[in-house]
């Protein structure tokens, strides 16, 4: 159902799109890759439990959807796209509904990252459909830009808790 919806198809309860993003973030946290040991550990000695990675997972999805959402909104307002009216939140939040979720149900059930790949490629895509459709001035094109400059600083946030995670896994356990 790719067809151009104005703001006025997204003004549904917040709570909504509350539950999708939380709900996304849960299914990220089942991947069993988010509760694997630091490198170097046996799976019995160390590894994240279940509600914690779940929980960890969550916040990380809604700290990337809000520095995307945020991106947007200065990224749609450039050059009198946007005016700034109707609800970007909740454009946003639908858009990622079936596919990331899609996504990060495959990866939790153990489908490769890379194997999912077009699937996130299409998320994007779907993204840059609902903001053009909703916001006649901004074309697909410029949209997908939008969206994958917002990306940009999520993955340098990914690089970062990477990095950190490995560096904490590298320190061995106390009394060890």
């Amino acid at each position: 159902m790719l067809r151009d919806l104005s703001f006025a198809h997204f003004n549904f309860p917040r709570w909504q799109s509350l539950l999708v993003i939380t709900l996304i973030g849960v299914v990220s946290g089942l991947d069993s890759a988010v509760r694997a040991p630091p490198s170097g550990l046996v799976a019995s000695e160390a590894g994240s439990p279940l509600w914690l990675a779940v929980l960890f997972a969550t916040v990380l999805t809604w700290v990337s959807f809000l520095i995307i959402l945020a991106v947007l909104r200065w990224w749609m307002r450039r050059g009198g796209r946007w005016d700034g009216q109707g609800d970007l939140f909740n454009l946003l939040a639908a858009s990622w509904l079936v596919p990331d979720l899609l996504g990060a149900g495959l990866v939790a059930l153990g489908v490769p990252s890379l194997l999912v790949l077009p699937l996130w490629l299409y998320s994007v895509w779907v993204g840059g459909n609902a903001l053009s459709g909703a916001i006649p001035r901004a074309g697909l094109g410029y949209s997908i830009g939008g969206i994958a400059l917002g990306i940009l600083p999520v993955l340098l946030l990914y690089g970062l808790v990477g990095t950190a995670a490995a560096l904490l896994g590298a320190v061995p356990p106390a009394g060890g």
